[in-house]
Protein backbone atom coordinates (compact mmCIF):
# COMPACT_ATOMS: atom_id res chain seq x y z
CA UNK A 1 0.00 0.00 0.00
CA UNK A 2 1.58 3.41 -1.09
CA UNK A 3 1.41 6.08 1.51
CA UNK A 4 -0.89 9.31 1.74
CA UNK A 5 0.41 12.68 -0.42
CA UNK A 6 -0.36 15.78 1.01
CA UNK A 7 0.04 19.03 -1.03
CA UNK A 8 2.47 16.74 -3.00
CA UNK A 9 4.53 15.78 0.38
CA UNK A 10 4.48 13.26 2.31
CA UNK A 11 3.35 13.64 5.54
CA UNK A 12 6.18 13.13 7.96
CA UNK A 13 4.11 11.99 10.75
CA UNK A 14 0.52 11.47 11.91
CA UNK A 15 0.28 14.45 13.78
CA UNK A 16 0.80 16.33 11.07
CA UNK A 17 -1.93 14.65 8.83
CA UNK A 18 -4.17 15.25 11.91
CA UNK A 19 -3.25 19.32 12.27
CA UNK A 20 -3.50 20.05 8.35
CA UNK A 21 -6.81 18.04 8.27
CA UNK A 22 -8.67 20.28 11.48
CA UNK A 23 -7.06 23.43 9.25
CA UNK A 24 -9.06 22.20 6.23
CA UNK A 25 -12.16 21.62 8.49
CA UNK A 26 -11.77 25.52 9.59
CA UNK A 27 -11.26 26.60 6.34
CA UNK A 28 -14.43 24.92 5.47
CA UNK A 29 -16.24 25.85 8.53
CA UNK A 30 -15.37 29.65 7.97
CA UNK A 31 -16.13 29.60 3.75
CA UNK A 32 -19.70 28.02 5.19
CA UNK A 33 -19.73 31.13 7.75
CA UNK A 34 -19.03 33.63 4.91
CA UNK A 35 -21.45 32.14 2.71
CA UNK A 36 -24.41 32.33 5.68
CA UNK A 37 -23.64 35.80 5.92
CA UNK A 38 -23.60 36.66 2.37
CA UNK A 39 -27.42 34.96 2.17
CA UNK A 40 -28.49 37.31 5.07
CA UNK A 41 -27.04 39.84 3.95
CA UNK A 42 -28.86 39.60 0.72
CA UNK A 43 -31.91 38.84 2.47
CA UNK A 44 -31.61 41.99 4.30
CA UNK A 45 -31.25 44.11 1.07
CA UNK A 46 -33.79 42.23 -0.48
CA UNK A 47 -36.36 43.48 2.17
CA UNK A 48 -35.48 46.87 1.72
CA UNK A 49 -35.30 47.21 -2.16
CA UNK A 50 -39.25 45.31 -1.89
CA UNK A 51 -39.58 48.03 0.92
CA UNK A 52 -37.92 50.92 -1.44
CA UNK A 53 -40.02 49.60 -4.65
CA UNK A 54 -43.37 50.06 -2.40
CA UNK A 55 -42.41 53.53 -0.80
CA UNK A 56 -41.52 54.40 -4.62
CA UNK A 57 -45.02 52.72 -6.16
CA UNK A 58 -46.39 55.16 -2.46
CA UNK A 59 -44.29 58.31 -4.38
CA UNK A 60 -45.83 57.77 -7.63
CA UNK A 61 -49.71 57.18 -6.59
CA UNK A 62 -49.24 60.25 -3.66
CA UNK A 63 -47.32 62.39 -6.73
CA UNK A 64 -50.21 61.58 -9.16
CA UNK A 65 -52.91 62.53 -6.64
CA UNK A 66 -50.97 65.51 -5.76
CA UNK A 67 -50.79 66.94 -9.20
CA UNK A 68 -54.38 66.01 -9.62
CA UNK A 69 -55.56 67.98 -6.60
CA UNK A 70 -52.93 70.71 -7.79
CA UNK A 71 -54.47 71.35 -10.89
CA UNK A 72 -57.94 71.37 -9.25
CA UNK A 73 -56.79 73.68 -6.95
CA UNK A 74 -55.38 76.01 -9.48
CA UNK A 75 -58.81 75.69 -11.35
CA UNK A 76 -60.80 76.40 -8.55
CA UNK A 77 -58.49 79.09 -7.45
CA UNK A 78 -58.46 80.95 -11.42
CA UNK A 79 -62.27 79.99 -11.42
CA UNK A 80 -62.56 81.93 -8.14
CA UNK A 81 -60.57 85.32 -9.09
CA UNK A 82 -62.76 85.51 -12.28
CA UNK A 83 -65.62 85.37 -9.64
CA UNK A 84 -64.40 88.20 -7.59
CA UNK A 85 -62.85 90.02 -9.92
CA UNK A 86 -66.35 89.48 -12.01
CA UNK A 87 -68.42 91.03 -9.19
CA UNK A 88 -65.75 93.13 -7.30
CA UNK A 89 -66.86 96.72 -6.82
CA UNK A 90 -66.26 100.18 -5.65
CA UNK A 91 -67.72 101.65 -2.07
CA UNK A 92 -68.12 105.50 -1.44
CA UNK A 93 -69.08 106.08 2.20
CA UNK A 94 -70.28 109.33 3.19
CA UNK A 95 -70.90 111.27 6.77
CA UNK A 96 -73.46 113.84 5.66
CA UNK A 97 -72.39 116.08 9.12
CA UNK A 98 -68.93 116.25 7.26
CA UNK A 99 -69.52 115.72 3.67
CA UNK A 100 -72.26 118.12 2.20
CA UNK A 101 -72.87 118.30 -0.87
CA UNK A 102 -72.24 121.15 -3.34
CA UNK A 103 -74.70 124.27 -2.75
CA UNK A 104 -75.65 124.41 -6.51
CA UNK A 105 -77.09 120.71 -6.10
CA UNK A 106 -78.88 121.55 -2.77
CA UNK A 107 -80.86 124.55 -3.98
CA UNK A 108 -82.42 122.65 -6.59
CA UNK A 109 -82.87 119.37 -5.25
CA UNK A 110 -85.32 117.74 -8.15
CA UNK A 111 -82.46 117.68 -10.64
CA UNK A 112 -79.58 118.80 -8.35
CA UNK A 113 -79.85 115.25 -6.43
CA UNK A 114 -79.52 113.56 -10.12
CA UNK A 115 -76.47 116.15 -11.20
CA UNK A 116 -74.93 115.36 -8.34
CA UNK A 117 -74.78 111.71 -8.15
CA UNK A 118 -73.70 111.55 -11.38
CA UNK A 119 -71.07 114.54 -10.74
CA UNK A 120 -69.54 112.15 -7.59
CA UNK A 121 -70.02 108.72 -10.33
CA UNK A 122 -67.80 110.40 -12.67
CA UNK A 123 -65.31 111.60 -10.31
CA UNK A 124 -64.61 108.10 -8.64
CA UNK A 125 -64.25 106.51 -12.22
CA UNK A 126 -61.49 109.05 -13.06
CA UNK A 127 -59.71 108.52 -9.82
CA UNK A 128 -59.77 104.35 -10.86
CA UNK A 129 -58.07 104.70 -13.95
CA UNK A 130 -54.77 105.88 -12.05
CA UNK A 131 -55.38 102.88 -9.56
CA UNK A 132 -55.04 99.60 -11.48
CA UNK A 133 -58.74 98.62 -10.46
CA UNK A 134 -59.75 98.01 -13.59
CA UNK A 135 -62.90 97.87 -15.66
CA UNK A 136 -64.49 100.99 -16.54
CA UNK A 137 -67.86 98.89 -15.96
CA UNK A 138 -67.41 98.14 -12.38
CA UNK A 139 -70.37 98.90 -9.85
CA UNK A 140 -70.02 101.89 -7.78
CA UNK A 141 -71.98 101.48 -4.31
CA UNK A 142 -72.95 104.80 -2.37
CA UNK A 143 -74.00 104.97 1.24
CA UNK A 144 -74.78 108.58 2.53
CA UNK A 145 -75.85 108.72 6.29
CA UNK A 146 -76.94 112.13 7.92
CA UNK A 147 -79.29 113.08 10.67
CA UNK A 148 -81.87 115.29 7.88
CA UNK A 149 -83.48 116.90 10.71
CA UNK A 150 -80.49 118.38 12.03
CA UNK A 151 -78.85 118.70 8.93
CA UNK A 152 -81.91 120.10 6.70
CA UNK A 153 -81.92 122.61 9.74
CA UNK A 154 -78.16 124.34 9.42
CA UNK A 155 -78.38 124.49 5.86
CA UNK A 156 -81.75 126.64 5.68
CA UNK A 157 -79.59 128.44 8.81
CA UNK A 158 -76.66 129.25 6.44
CA UNK A 159 -79.11 130.23 3.69
CA UNK A 160 -77.92 127.38 1.76
CA UNK A 161 -81.40 126.12 1.07
CA UNK A 162 -84.87 127.80 1.75
CA UNK A 163 -87.19 125.28 3.28
CA UNK A 164 -86.14 121.92 5.20
CA UNK A 165 -88.00 119.80 2.86
CA UNK A 166 -85.44 120.86 0.36
CA UNK A 167 -83.05 118.47 1.63
CA UNK A 168 -85.45 115.48 2.33
CA UNK A 169 -86.15 116.27 -1.47
CA UNK A 170 -82.83 115.93 -2.45
CA UNK A 171 -82.05 112.28 -0.21
CA UNK A 172 -85.03 110.97 -1.63
CA UNK A 173 -83.92 111.88 -5.52
CA UNK A 174 -80.40 110.78 -4.65
CA UNK A 175 -81.37 107.74 -3.49
CA UNK A 176 -83.48 106.75 -6.80
CA UNK A 177 -81.16 108.30 -9.05
CA UNK A 178 -78.85 105.06 -8.84
CA UNK A 179 -80.06 100.83 -7.94
CA UNK A 180 -76.40 101.50 -6.00
CA UNK A 181 -77.01 104.71 -4.35
CA UNK A 182 -78.88 105.69 -1.10
CA UNK A 183 -79.02 108.13 1.23
CA UNK A 184 -80.24 106.81 4.45
CA UNK A 185 -81.66 109.09 7.32
CA UNK A 186 -80.19 108.12 10.86
CA UNK A 187 -82.50 109.96 13.16
CA UNK A 188 -81.64 112.20 15.78
CA UNK A 189 -78.53 110.85 17.56
CA UNK A 190 -74.65 112.23 17.77
CA UNK A 191 -73.42 109.12 17.26
CA UNK A 192 -76.16 107.02 14.65
CA UNK A 193 -74.33 108.35 11.42
CA UNK A 194 -70.52 107.60 12.57
CA UNK A 195 -71.59 103.84 14.41
CA UNK A 196 -73.09 102.95 10.58
CA UNK A 197 -70.00 104.12 8.81
CA UNK A 198 -67.53 102.43 10.83
CA UNK A 199 -69.75 99.07 10.84
CA UNK A 200 -70.21 99.66 6.88
CA UNK A 201 -66.39 100.30 6.93
CA UNK A 202 -65.89 96.95 8.32
CA UNK A 203 -67.66 95.21 6.55
CA UNK A 204 -66.45 96.53 2.97
CA UNK A 205 -63.26 96.46 4.20
CA UNK A 206 -62.92 92.68 4.98
CA UNK A 207 -64.63 92.00 1.54
CA UNK A 208 -62.44 90.51 -1.48
CA UNK A 209 -65.26 91.55 -3.93
CA UNK A 210 -64.26 95.48 -2.70
CA UNK A 211 -61.83 96.50 -4.55
CA UNK A 212 -61.87 100.69 -3.13
CA UNK A 213 -63.34 102.29 -0.39
CA UNK A 214 -63.70 106.31 -0.90
CA UNK A 215 -64.62 107.83 3.02
CA UNK A 216 -65.93 111.49 2.57
CA UNK A 217 -66.98 113.91 5.47
CA UNK A 218 -64.86 111.45 7.45
CA UNK A 219 -61.94 113.52 8.10
CA UNK A 220 -63.04 117.11 9.02
CA UNK A 221 -62.38 116.20 13.14
CA UNK A 222 -60.74 113.70 14.58
CA UNK A 223 -63.82 111.28 15.39
CA UNK A 224 -62.44 108.45 13.00
CA UNK A 225 -58.83 108.71 13.77
CA UNK A 226 -58.60 106.27 15.97
CA UNK A 227 -60.54 103.91 14.05
CA UNK A 228 -58.72 104.10 10.71
CA UNK A 229 -55.37 103.49 12.83
CA UNK A 230 -56.51 100.08 12.67
CA UNK A 231 -56.52 99.71 8.96
CA UNK A 232 -52.76 101.20 8.77
CA UNK A 233 -49.99 99.37 7.46
CA UNK A 234 -51.42 97.11 4.52
CA UNK A 235 -49.18 97.00 1.27
CA UNK A 236 -52.45 97.37 -1.11
CA UNK A 237 -54.75 99.55 1.42
CA UNK A 238 -58.16 100.27 -0.36
CA UNK A 239 -58.90 103.19 1.39
CA UNK A 240 -59.17 106.30 0.32
CA UNK A 241 -59.95 109.83 2.07
CA UNK A 242 -62.42 112.27 0.72
CA UNK A 243 -61.79 116.11 2.12
CA UNK A 244 -64.42 118.38 1.86
CA UNK A 245 -63.59 120.78 4.87
CA UNK A 246 -59.58 120.83 5.29
CA UNK A 247 -58.63 117.65 7.21
CA UNK A 248 -57.54 117.93 10.17
CA UNK A 249 -53.28 117.35 10.39
CA UNK A 250 -53.23 113.93 12.03
CA UNK A 251 -55.11 112.32 9.56
CA UNK A 252 -52.41 113.11 6.98
CA UNK A 253 -50.17 110.99 9.11
CA UNK A 254 -51.89 107.73 8.08
CA UNK A 255 -50.71 107.23 5.06
CA UNK A 256 -53.96 107.18 2.95
CA UNK A 257 -54.66 108.93 0.18
CA UNK A 258 -56.42 112.32 0.33
CA UNK A 259 -58.50 113.64 -2.34
CA UNK A 260 -60.89 116.07 -3.01
CA UNK A 261 -64.03 115.88 -5.19
CA UNK A 262 -64.81 119.85 -4.91
CA UNK A 263 -66.78 119.60 -8.06
CA UNK A 264 -68.95 117.35 -6.02
CA UNK A 265 -68.53 118.27 -1.82
CA UNK A 266 -68.67 121.79 -0.84
CA UNK A 267 -65.68 122.89 0.59
CA UNK A 268 -66.54 125.19 3.20
CA UNK A 269 -68.01 125.03 6.44
CA UNK A 270 -71.75 126.40 7.06
CA UNK A 271 -72.29 129.43 8.36
CA UNK A 272 -73.37 128.46 11.69
CA UNK A 273 -70.33 125.49 11.89
CA UNK A 274 -67.14 126.72 13.97
CA UNK A 275 -64.43 124.90 12.62
CA UNK A 276 -61.13 126.38 14.70
CA UNK A 277 -62.96 129.40 15.42
CA UNK A 278 -61.10 131.69 18.17
CA UNK A 279 -62.55 134.56 18.15
CA UNK A 280 -62.42 136.37 21.02
CA UNK A 281 -65.38 136.40 23.65
CA UNK A 282 -67.62 139.86 23.17
CA UNK A 283 -69.38 140.60 26.13
CA UNK A 284 -73.36 141.83 25.54
CA UNK A 285 -73.64 145.72 26.56
CA UNK A 286 -75.60 146.25 29.56
CA UNK A 287 -79.45 147.06 29.58
CA UNK A 288 -80.56 150.47 30.89
CA UNK A 289 -81.76 149.97 34.86
CA UNK A 290 -85.15 151.28 33.91
CA UNK A 291 -86.86 152.00 30.64
CA UNK A 292 -86.05 155.52 28.53
CA UNK A 293 -88.48 157.73 28.14
CA UNK A 294 -90.77 156.53 31.05
CA UNK A 295 -91.80 160.46 32.29
CA UNK A 296 -88.39 161.66 31.76
CA UNK A 297 -87.58 165.02 30.54
CA UNK A 298 -83.78 164.95 31.26
CA UNK A 299 -81.53 163.30 28.55
CA UNK A 300 -79.75 160.14 29.16
CA UNK A 301 -76.38 161.61 29.54
CA UNK A 302 -77.60 163.58 32.37
CA UNK A 303 -78.95 160.61 34.22
CA UNK A 304 -75.75 158.62 34.11
CA UNK A 305 -73.25 161.61 35.47
CA UNK A 306 -72.41 160.14 38.24
CA UNK A 307 -68.64 160.16 40.01
CA UNK A 308 -68.07 156.01 40.71
CA UNK A 309 -67.46 155.14 44.18
CA UNK A 310 -63.82 154.49 45.12
CA UNK A 311 -63.30 151.53 46.45
CA UNK A 312 -63.07 152.78 50.16
CA UNK A 313 -66.08 153.99 49.76
CA UNK A 314 -67.66 150.61 48.90
CA UNK A 315 -69.29 149.07 51.90
CA UNK A 316 -67.97 145.97 52.81
CA UNK A 317 -70.52 143.05 54.34
CA UNK A 318 -68.98 140.49 56.46
CA UNK A 319 -68.05 136.47 55.22
CA UNK A 320 -70.44 134.15 56.11
CA UNK A 321 -69.53 130.42 55.95
CA UNK A 322 -72.58 129.78 53.50
CA UNK A 323 -72.71 132.49 51.34
CA UNK A 324 -70.26 134.92 49.47
CA UNK A 325 -70.72 138.86 49.50
CA UNK A 326 -70.29 140.58 45.90
CA UNK A 327 -70.93 144.39 45.36
CA UNK A 328 -72.24 144.78 42.32
CA UNK A 329 -73.78 148.36 40.76
CA UNK A 330 -76.91 149.50 41.82
CA UNK A 331 -78.70 152.36 40.32
CA UNK A 332 -81.27 153.60 43.36
CA UNK A 333 -79.74 156.25 44.85
CA UNK A 334 -81.73 155.90 48.17
CA UNK A 335 -80.40 152.27 48.43
CA UNK A 336 -76.74 153.75 48.63
CA UNK A 337 -74.85 155.23 51.68
CA UNK A 338 -72.75 157.30 48.92
CA UNK A 339 -73.85 160.32 48.38
CA UNK A 340 -74.59 161.29 44.74
CA UNK A 341 -73.06 163.95 42.51
CA UNK A 342 -76.41 164.13 40.66
CA UNK A 343 -78.77 167.14 41.29
CA UNK A 344 -81.76 166.94 43.35
CA UNK A 345 -83.64 167.65 39.98
CA UNK A 346 -81.69 164.73 38.99
CA UNK A 347 -82.44 162.46 41.90
CA UNK A 348 -86.29 163.44 41.70
CA UNK A 349 -86.69 161.53 38.33
CA UNK A 350 -84.65 158.20 39.55
CA UNK A 351 -87.21 155.56 40.31
CA UNK A 352 -87.24 154.51 44.16
CA UNK A 353 -86.35 151.14 44.56
CA UNK A 354 -85.37 148.96 47.44
CA UNK A 355 -82.34 146.84 47.96
CA UNK A 356 -82.82 143.23 47.48
CA UNK A 357 -80.67 140.30 46.98
CA UNK A 358 -80.98 137.63 43.96
CA UNK A 359 -79.59 133.84 44.13
CA UNK A 360 -80.34 131.07 41.98
CA UNK A 361 -82.20 128.23 42.91
CA UNK A 362 -80.07 125.51 40.98
CA UNK A 363 -77.43 126.37 43.69
CA UNK A 364 -76.02 129.00 40.51
CA UNK A 365 -76.31 132.76 40.40
CA UNK A 366 -78.87 134.68 38.22
CA UNK A 367 -78.56 138.52 38.14
CA UNK A 368 -80.87 141.18 36.15
CA UNK A 369 -78.85 144.19 35.73
CA UNK A 370 -82.09 145.81 35.07
CA UNK A 371 -83.02 144.73 38.75
CA UNK A 372 -79.74 144.90 40.28
CA UNK A 373 -77.18 146.35 38.37
CA UNK A 374 -77.08 150.34 37.48
CA UNK A 375 -74.43 152.66 36.43
CA UNK A 376 -72.83 153.92 40.26
CA UNK A 377 -73.39 152.96 43.50
CA UNK A 378 -73.08 149.35 45.11
CA UNK A 379 -75.35 146.56 46.71
CA UNK A 380 -74.58 143.17 48.07
CA UNK A 381 -75.56 140.21 46.31
CA UNK A 382 -75.55 137.42 47.84
CA UNK A 383 -74.69 134.12 45.52
CA UNK A 384 -75.06 130.35 47.04
CA UNK A 385 -72.43 128.02 47.10
CA UNK A 386 -72.77 126.00 43.64
CA UNK A 387 -73.76 122.18 43.73
CA UNK A 388 -71.10 119.61 42.89
CA UNK A 389 -70.64 119.42 39.38
CA UNK A 390 -72.33 116.51 37.64
CA UNK A 391 -70.54 113.52 36.59
CA UNK A 392 -70.49 113.45 32.95
CA UNK A 393 -72.67 110.27 31.59
CA UNK A 394 -70.46 107.91 29.78
CA UNK A 395 -71.26 104.37 27.95
CA UNK A 396 -68.83 101.29 28.09
CA UNK A 397 -67.92 98.95 25.39
CA UNK A 398 -65.57 96.08 24.24
CA UNK A 399 -63.10 94.83 22.19
CA UNK A 400 -65.34 94.27 19.34
CA UNK A 401 -67.41 97.43 19.43
CA UNK A 402 -70.31 95.89 21.93
CA UNK A 403 -72.12 98.32 24.25
CA UNK A 404 -71.57 96.84 28.05
CA UNK A 405 -73.96 97.38 31.13
CA UNK A 406 -72.96 97.89 34.34
CA UNK A 407 -74.26 94.57 36.66
CA UNK A 408 -78.07 94.92 37.86
CA UNK A 409 -79.35 93.29 40.57
CA UNK A 410 -82.97 92.03 41.68
CA UNK A 411 -84.72 94.56 43.98
CA UNK A 412 -84.67 93.24 47.40
CA UNK A 413 -88.00 92.01 48.72
CA UNK A 414 -89.51 95.07 50.78
CA UNK A 415 -92.94 96.61 51.09
CA UNK A 416 -92.19 98.23 47.51
CA UNK A 417 -92.73 95.45 45.97
CA UNK A 418 -96.12 95.48 46.68
CA UNK A 419 -96.88 98.91 46.55
CA UNK A 420 -95.40 99.02 43.33
CA UNK A 421 -97.66 96.54 41.80
CA UNK A 422 -100.91 97.79 43.34
CA UNK A 423 -99.99 101.13 41.21
CA UNK A 424 -99.37 98.64 38.04
CA UNK A 425 -102.64 97.21 38.51
CA UNK A 426 -104.22 100.51 39.50
CA UNK A 427 -103.16 102.30 36.29
CA UNK A 428 -104.05 99.39 33.62
CA UNK A 429 -104.56 99.25 30.54
CA UNK A 430 -101.75 102.13 30.53
CA UNK A 431 -98.54 101.35 31.94
CA UNK A 432 -95.32 103.84 33.45
CA UNK A 433 -93.79 105.50 30.75
CA UNK A 434 -90.22 104.77 30.88
CA UNK A 435 -88.98 107.82 29.33
CA UNK A 436 -90.45 110.29 32.08
CA UNK A 437 -89.87 108.25 34.73
CA UNK A 438 -86.05 107.14 34.04
CA UNK A 439 -84.53 109.88 32.20
CA UNK A 440 -87.32 112.41 33.43
CA UNK A 441 -88.48 113.92 30.58
CA UNK A 442 -90.91 112.57 27.95
CA UNK A 443 -90.70 114.05 24.05
CA UNK A 444 -94.41 113.51 24.02
CA UNK A 445 -95.03 115.60 26.74
CA UNK A 446 -99.19 115.31 27.39
CA UNK A 447 -99.68 114.04 24.29
CA UNK A 448 -98.42 110.49 25.57
CA UNK A 449 -100.36 107.87 25.91
CA UNK A 450 -98.43 106.39 28.91
CA UNK A 451 -98.75 107.07 32.51
CA UNK A 452 -97.04 110.65 33.83
CA UNK A 453 -98.94 111.42 36.84
CA UNK A 454 -98.38 108.38 39.68
CA UNK A 455 -96.37 108.91 42.22
CA UNK A 456 -93.39 106.35 41.93
CA UNK A 457 -90.92 105.97 45.59
CA UNK A 458 -87.50 105.87 45.50
CA UNK A 459 -87.17 101.91 45.93
CA UNK A 460 -90.56 101.79 43.33
CA UNK A 461 -88.50 103.54 40.82
CA UNK A 462 -85.64 100.95 41.80
CA UNK A 463 -88.10 98.30 40.98
CA UNK A 464 -88.89 99.57 37.46
CA UNK A 465 -86.10 100.40 36.43
CA UNK A 466 -85.08 96.68 37.34
CA UNK A 467 -88.04 95.83 35.27
CA UNK A 468 -86.97 97.79 32.30
CA UNK A 469 -83.01 95.81 32.40
CA UNK A 470 -84.97 92.89 31.50
CA UNK A 471 -86.05 94.21 27.89
CA UNK A 472 -83.65 94.46 24.94
CA UNK A 473 -82.52 98.07 23.61
CA UNK A 474 -83.95 98.04 19.90
CA UNK A 475 -80.04 99.03 19.02
CA UNK A 476 -78.89 96.15 20.92
CA UNK A 477 -75.04 96.62 21.58
CA UNK A 478 -74.49 99.24 19.19
CA UNK A 479 -76.33 101.94 21.47
CA UNK A 480 -75.27 105.23 21.90
CA UNK A 481 -77.64 107.09 23.83
CA UNK A 482 -76.19 108.25 27.13
CA UNK A 483 -79.46 107.82 28.58
CA UNK A 484 -81.02 104.29 27.42
CA UNK A 485 -82.45 102.30 30.18
CA UNK A 486 -82.64 99.29 28.66
CA UNK A 487 -80.21 96.04 28.23
CA UNK A 488 -77.89 95.87 25.52
CA UNK A 489 -76.97 91.75 26.03
CA UNK A 490 -78.18 89.45 28.72
CA UNK A 491 -78.35 91.23 31.99
CA UNK A 492 -77.89 87.39 33.89
CA UNK A 493 -74.16 85.93 34.23
CA UNK A 494 -74.62 83.35 34.03
CA UNK A 495 -77.88 83.05 32.20
CA UNK A 496 -79.99 79.31 33.39
CA UNK A 497 -82.93 80.21 31.34
CA UNK A 498 -81.34 78.56 27.77
CA UNK A 499 -83.59 79.42 24.72
CA UNK A 500 -86.07 80.92 26.92
CA UNK A 501 -84.18 84.05 27.04
CA UNK A 502 -85.11 86.74 25.15
CA UNK A 503 -81.42 87.60 24.45
CA UNK A 504 -80.50 83.94 23.67
CA UNK A 505 -81.20 84.48 19.65
CA UNK A 506 -82.24 87.90 18.16
CA UNK A 507 -83.26 88.57 14.98
CA UNK A 508 -80.90 91.69 14.50
CA UNK A 509 -77.65 90.61 16.71
CA UNK A 510 -78.15 86.83 17.05
CA UNK A 511 -76.90 85.59 20.80
CA UNK A 512 -76.06 88.25 23.20
CA UNK A 513 -74.99 85.83 25.68
CA UNK A 514 -71.47 87.63 26.43
CA UNK A 515 -68.88 85.83 27.95
CA UNK A 516 -66.93 86.74 31.32
CA UNK A 517 -63.71 88.09 28.94
CA UNK A 518 -66.20 89.71 26.58
CA UNK A 519 -67.97 91.62 29.66
CA UNK A 520 -64.53 93.30 29.79
CA UNK A 521 -64.45 96.87 28.81
CA UNK A 522 -61.94 98.36 26.80
CA UNK A 523 -63.12 101.33 25.70
CA UNK A 524 -64.93 104.29 27.13
CA UNK A 525 -67.09 106.86 25.35
CA UNK A 526 -68.04 110.10 27.90
CA UNK A 527 -71.15 112.45 26.80
CA UNK A 528 -69.28 115.75 25.08
CA UNK A 529 -66.09 113.95 24.40
CA UNK A 530 -65.69 113.06 20.39
CA UNK A 531 -62.75 110.80 21.51
CA UNK A 532 -62.85 107.67 23.32
CA UNK A 533 -60.66 106.41 26.04
CA UNK A 534 -59.05 103.26 26.33
CA UNK A 535 -59.48 101.30 29.33
CA UNK A 536 -56.54 99.67 31.37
Amino acid sequence: MGSVMLNGQEPSSFSDLSTRLSHYFQVDSDRQAFIHNILEKYEVTQKKVNELELDLEDQRKSRVAYQTQAMNLETDLQRYKHQVNRDSYVVVLIDGDGAKFGDEFLRDPGNGAEKAALRLKQAVRENLRDTGVGQDDIPILVRAYANLNDLSKSLRLSRVIDFDEDMRVFAERFTNSRADFDFVNVGKGKENADSKIRRMLSHYYKSLQCKKIFLAGCCHDNGYLHDLRDYTGAADSKIVLLETTPAEPAFRTLGFPILRFDQVFRSEPLLNETKHNFSPVTTRPRSPPFPLGAGLTSRPSQLIQKSMPTPASTPVAPERQSSTTIPTPVSASTASPVRSSATPEQQSIQPVRTPSVITSGNGGTSISYATAGGMSDFQNVTIKNPKPKKQPKVIFTNGDGYRIDSPTTHPPRTPAQSSYQAKFQAIKPSVFCNDYYLKGNCKWGVGCDKTHDAELTGPELAIHRYKARTSLCPSGPYCVDYDCYLSHHCPRVPCTRGDQCPFYHTEKFGDLHLTRDSLQPTTRWTEGNDLPDRVV
